[in-house]
């Protein structure tokens, strides 16, 4: 028997400008730290277009 597993929704969060700048900053402070230890910022980055867009 197969089983179909539904997709949990999407979830859409509305923010100010300045929390979006703060949310940024956050972002690529958090991806700084994580290319100096040397690890994948991939994910990372496609957060932050997301957010720019």
């Amino acid at each position: 028997m197969i089983m179909f597993r539904r997709k949990p929704p999407k979830r859409v969060v509305e923010l100010s400008a300045s929390e979006v700048r703060l949310l940024l900053v956050a972002l690529l402070n958090f991806r700084n730290k994580v290319a100096r230890a040397g690890k994948p910022t991939e994910d990372i980055n496609e957060l932050i277009l997301m957010i720019t867009k």
